[in-house]
Parts: structure tokens; sequence; C-alpha cells
């Protein structure tokens, strides 16, 4: 192991030096740079530690970043190894037909969203017998993965942690310890895996579905749900006005109302579709993304909160459920009860999510946002009882953490998590059961249902070989999730339908998913469902009623573990779980004979 300083001069202009190593001290004593790194051996692997408070800089140069190298995760041009990207479900970057080239890749702390992202703070190396795996314990949030191809003369492949200590060089140095647990797994990815999900039941303790569903009635209902969204209303977009008043924003577009709610949900009952998870979004006011945080009055175009009421109601009569989408890191200047000195300071107010049907978002400071949600939680339960479900905080568990250097409330990287984290916790406190937008996993035991952990199942990254189900095989048992963007409305037959069942996803139907003509196919919005009359939404919900059917079929599935998973051709593959069901899917127009000799029939799966 070695490492690299990357520094600031007095000019503040940016340098690199490698330090020298004496005893557990690493140093550049030119500069007057050093820190101190520790070495445990652990029941998980080797651990290495560098303390925040060893790190010195006693003359006139100031740390930026350290690298850390370590030649477990180099090798060179056609050597079959690979290397592991924790980005999406995971990526295998193979050592061989790659130009020289070097990438950034953050974990949780992207700087610009480019439609991909870190969701599991690891980096590895495959080899001919070992999958040498290095988990970031501590400082994970304000880490970026260094990957080399085809690097200098010897065209080497590599991938290391990248700490960002300093950002500006007039910043204080990140104050969290670092740390990286260094583990040797026997086997390939797959057997990593497997590793790092008995890491986190261990270690993180988290808790499986199995566990958990026999004391909890709305999880063991969740468990062969189909989650449906129903778009209401929304403000015209592109937006023109990007800072709203009362008087000058502009009316929402109706898509649903919430009679058309009740007729779905009706037709779905008609037809018999099994348990179904409904989700209103854009009810609140101003419809979707058009006040945030502010969510009262309801937004009239839909109807009434009378309206509201007895729809929330009607569907529970029905034996669905039905709960609300909200929203803690945009806030809207036009919401009366945002305090614009909540809003995170970079320089200047930090924007949000973009510029949406409320005009102009700004990120609410996460040490903020808990105020909101307890505010808004208490008004929602009082005045709408009967919700039930996973109540949904848009983008929460998706977004990148970003540091807040607000006087009255600066926070870190780490304390973002932290307080996000708390709104998660805080939304099964008071409904039960809570879903969002991403799967990152330092959300994983504050969600039980995520919307999607990636955006296509294909890209075109120029470092991307493969895409793996990592993630699934992690997680899978742990939590509930469709697989990606691409997969929502994917309905039975189709492709996407069983890319997202072959790694164990569960269906999502979203009517009127296209709202925002900025958001595109390339992105994962490919797939709209609209009701536009009573023959279409009889046709519609046949085929929700196959997909409903699937995911009962399916049931058993969501509480085992993913063990393995087999592609044996373009279009054949095999889903392994831990209790002993095997599920064959071809995606392809020709039937497919599994290993044992039996049928997959075209554009379909198979329950063994």
């Amino acid at each position: 192991m070695n490492f690299e300083i990357v520094y600031y001069d007095a000019a503040q202009k940016i340098h690199t030096a490698i330090p020298v190593q004496q005893g557990n001290e690493w140093s550049c004593p030119e500069l007057g740079l050093s820190f101190s790194c520790s070495l445990d051996k652990n029941e998980f692997g080797m651990k290495v530690q560098i303390s925040s408070n060893s790190f010195r800089e006693e003359k006139e140069y100031r740390f930026k970043e350290l690298v850390v190298n370590c030649s477990q995760f180099e090798t060179e041009e056609n050597s079959k190894h690979s290397l592991f990207i924790p980005w999406d479900s995971g990526f295998l970057c193979h050592a061989a037909k790659h130009d020289s080239n070097e990438y950034w890749l953050p974990i949780f702390n992207e700087r610009q969203y480019i439609g991909v992202w870190g969701n599991m703070p690891l980096f590895g190396l495959s080899d001919e017998t070992t999958f040498h795996l290095g988990l970031i314990e501590s400082g994970q949030f304000d880490c970026d993965l260094r990957l080399r191809t085809a690097w200098g003369e010897k065209r080497q492949y590599s991938i290391s942690p990248v700490f960002l200590l300093r950002e500006k060089a007039g910043e204080k140095l990140l104050p969290d310890d670092l740390s990286i647990l260094f583990v040797d797994v026997e086997g390939n990815w797959k057997q990593a895996a497997h590793w790092y999900r008995n890491y986190n039941l261990q270690k993180r303790k988290l808790r499986t579905l199995a566990e958990r569903v026999s004391h909890d009635p709305a999880l063991d209902y969740s468990l062969s749900a189909l989650t449906v969204r129903c778009r209401m209303s929304v403000k015209p977009l592109p937006a023109k006005i990007l800072e709203q008043t009362p008087e000058t924003a502009p009316k929402p577009n109706l898509f649903l109302k919430f009679d058309d709610v009740r007729t779905i949900a009706e037709e779905f009952k008609r037809q018999q579709v099994g348990p179904s998870e409904f989700c209103l979004v854009g009810w609140n006011y101003g419809g979707h993304d058009g006040a945030f945080p502010q969510l009262f009055p309801v937004s009239s175009i839909c109807g009434s909160e009378e309206s509201m009421a007895k729809l929330i109601s009607d569907v529970a009569a029905l034996g669905y459920h039905i709960s609300l989408h909200d929203n803690y890191m945009d806030g809207y200047r036009l919401a009366e009860n945002l305090n614009m000195d909540d809003i995170c300071f970079n320089g200047g107010p930090q924007l949000g999510g973009g510029r949406l049907g409320g005009g102009q978002a700004y990120q609410i400071c996460p040490s903020k946002a808990e105020k909101y949600a307890k505010a808004n939680f208490a008004e929602i339960k009082k005045r709408l009882p009967q919700l039930s479900g996973p109540y949904f905080v848009d983008v929460m568990s998706i977004i990148a953490m970003r540091k807040c250097d607000h006087p009255s409330h600066p926070i870190t990287r780490r304390e973002n998590c932290q307080y996000y984290r708390s709104i998660l916790h805080l939304t099964q406190e008071n409904f039960g059961l809570s879903m969002s937008e991403g799967s990152r996993d330092w959300a994983i035991d504050r969600l039980d249902r995520a919307f999607l952990i990636f955006g296509k199942t294909k890209n075109t990254l120029a470092f991307c070989d493969e895409h793996i189900p990592f993630f699934q095989m992690v997680y899978h048992g742990i939590i509930l999730y469709n697989n990606g963007r691409c997969h929502v409305n994917a309905m039975a037959g189709s492709v996407g339908y069983l890319e997202n069942i072959r790694w164990g996803g569960l269906p999502l139907v979203y009517f009127h998913h296209l709202f925002n003509p900025e958001w595109v196919g390339a992105a994962g919005w490919a797939n709209d469902l609209r009701l536009d009359s009573p023959e279409k939404l009889a046709k519609d919900v046949a085929v929700i009623k196959q997909m409903s059917n699937d995911a009962q079929a399916l049931r058993s599935t969501q509480q085992a573990f993913l063990d393995d998973y087999i592609d044996y051709n373009e279009n054949l593959s095999e889903t392994v779980y831990s209790n002993g069901v095997h599920v064959w899917v071809n995606r392809g127009g020709k039937a497919e004979k599994t290993s044992d000799g039996r049928s997959v029939a075209p554009y379909s799966f198979l329950i063994q």
C-alpha cells in the first residue's frame, strides 16, 4: 500500500507528492505534511485507518486529497482480470481493449448528474481465483474512485479511493476519520456479494424481510403488491416563472382528478387485481414539485380535500393501500412555510433539483428539513388519517450528499446522510413503511421499498463492460425494489418487464409517468400509461392483472436472498434464490430449454 498527497501551495496551485513511511507515519518533510495510518486485523478483514486528528500541516502547504493505492487493485492489460465499480447495480471493467484514460467516479457525492451513480462504498478487482474487495467504512461520503484504464507504458488498469480532504484552499480539513476494510474473497463477484450481504447482516445488523414480516402486516401486504403511482397535477414545464408568488404562479395542468384515481382502483377491483399500493403524486398545493415544503391546501384542480379524503377511504374499502408523494430536499419561494434562511449555502443559496413546477428549486439544508417533515407529517395524519402503505419521500435516497456552509447551520456530507436517515426513519414511525426514489447503501435500513436502483439496464460508459446484479445479490430479501427507471410501466411480456423480474424486481406502474419534456428516454423516461377512456383502462388493467398474478407467484422469493444469477445466452437467464426457488427468464422470441429440459416460452418466465 502507498499514498499520493494532492496539496495546495501558498499560491493555491495544486501539486502531487508521494509521502515516505516511517512506522505508522507517512510524511513529506519538505512540505510539512504528514498523517498516521494504522493497520488492524478484525473478524471481517484488514482495516486501514487514518485518524482525522493525525493530519499535520506545519508549513504553508495544505492537504487537498489523499489517494490510497494498493497493488491488489492493479493489473495489466489482457490479464483476464476485471475491476469492480459500485455504480448502479455494479459494473465490471475488463482489463482489455480500452483506451488509455483516467476517470473520477464519485460514490455518494457526485457534483453533477449524469444518470448513473454510486450505490455502495465498495471497489474491487477480480482475478482468476479471488475477488479483492475494498470497503470504505468511514470517509465514504467524501470519496471518489480513480479508475485508470490502459494507463502508462505498461497499460495498467487500477482503481483507487481518493478522499476529498479539502475542496477549496481555505476550507477546514475533513473532520471524519478515514477507514477502509480490505478482504480477499475466494471466488468471483458473486461470492463477494455474498460476503458483503453477510457483513451487512452481522456488522450493520440489517434485518431481513423474512424476519420483519411476521410482525408487520403492512410489510406482509407489500411483499406481493404492485406500486401504482398516479400523477395528479403539474404546472406547465419548462418553468417560465422561476421565483413565483401566489399572484404569479401558473395554474397546474390536470392529469388525474381524485375521482379518476377511484375509477382506476375500482377497475382494479372489478378485474380482481391483487395487492396494490397507490401513491398520489402532485396532490399537494401547486401540484407536483409545485411549492414544497408546503402541502396544503390540496391542488384544487384535482378536487377538494374532502374528495381526497373520500378517495383514500374508498380505496381502502376496496382492499388496496394508498399513500402520498412528498419532498424534503427541494424548497420553493412560493411556499408560505419556507424560511429561506434554512436553505443550504455554498457560496450562495444551493440550488436544488432543477427548475420545476414551482420554479427554481433550492435545497433545504438537511439539518433544517426534519422540522418541516415533522410538522407536515402531523398535519397529514390529522387531516388524512386513513392513509396506508409506503409513504414516498422523493429523491432523498438517490441524491448526492452535499455540504452546507451556512454560518448558522453548517454540515458535512456525513451529517447530510444522518439527517436524511432521520427523516426516512420519521416516515417509518409515522406511516409504517417508507419508500424513496433510490436505494443507496446508506439508506437501506431506513427504507422498505425503493422506486429504483438504477436508470437504465444498458449504458454507453466507456469503462463499463458488464452491468451485473451485485447490489441485488446483497440486498434482495432485505428491501423491496423495482430495478430501473427504464422498467417503470414495462408491461407483462415486454423485454423490460422480464429484465426487472430476472434481477428480483417487483412491477411498478405509473399513470401519467411522463410529464417533463426535458426528461427523455435516454435517461430511462421511456414508458407512459395514460387514463384516456374506460375501454383503454379496462385493457391496461387486464395486463396489470397479469403483472399482479406474477408478483403473487414470486412472493416467496421476496423473502429470500438472491444467491445466484446465470446468463446462458443473450435471452435465457436463471435466478436462484436461497429458499430453493429458481426463476428462468426468456427475453427472446423463441422458446428456450432449461438445463433439465423444461421449455420456457418466448417473452415469459418459469418458476421452478
